[in-house]
């Protein structure tokens, strides 16, 4: 989404890590600390909508809710995250909060912050072309936010639900955000794209994404 008086930059800069999760994700916060840092001032939905609501009692047992779900069923992510906010040199509640989306404001009892966005995805398949083509609409304040991950997650012990060992992929990511949620590829050759669609009641207690 073009964002008056701001020059959009022409490239994408990329970090290619390996580690654990915590290791990458210290990695990623080292690296983009100046973006991260920039993009948690900036966001319009952290600070007028989920902090405010996080600041409630009700925001606080629905995030507190929440994260211990999480802790229960992918571990390895909160970890990431962690090691994310370490890097970066910023608390781990507020980049927590970016990947609940309205959970904290709905349960608070407050509208979450509204704007004009969305992703669009269009494939061809055929025999001899098979293109994926996106945009990535996000929010205004994510312009210039933006870096790839190319990422090699290694651990000693399964991981979380699925008793993950490995994971090997490269992703575009928002700032603080975890990978995953933008445009991806990974090491078994699954190529995917992502349009959010947001449920109208978020429940506290269950796994975000």
């Amino acid at each position: 989404m073009p964002v008056k008086g701001i020059i959009r930059r022409q490239c994408i800069p990329i970090i290619y890590t390996r580690g654990t999760h915590y290791e990458v994700g210290y990695d990623i916060g080292r690296t983009f600390a100046s973006l991260i840092q920039n993009f948690l001032e900036i966001s319009i939905n952290l600070n007028e909508s989920y902090i405010p609501a996080y600041e409630t009692i009700e925001g606080k047992k629905a995030y507190d809710d929440t994260l211990e779900c999480v802790k229960k069923n992918f571990p390895q992510y909160v970890e990431e995250i962690q090691g994310t906010a370490d890097g970066a040199k910023v608390p781990f509640y507020k980049l927590f909060l970016l990947h609940l989306d309205d959970i904290t404001p709905k349960a608070s009892g407050r509208n979450g912050f509204k704007e004009s966005s969305g992703c669009s995805t269009v494939c061809v398949n055929q025999k001899d072309a098979v293109i994926l083509g996106h945009t990535e609409d996000a929010l205004s304040q994510t312009l210039n936010h933006f870096y790839i991950v190319s990422a090699h997650i290694i651990n000693d012990q399964p991981q979380g639900r699925w008793a993950i060992k490995e994971e090997r992929f490269s992703s575009l990511c928002y700032a603080g955000h975890l990978p995953g949620y933008t445009m991806n590829y990974n090491h078994h050759g699954l190529v995917f794209s992502v349009n959010t669609l947001s449920a109208q009641k978020l429940l506290p207690g269950k796994t975000r994404r």
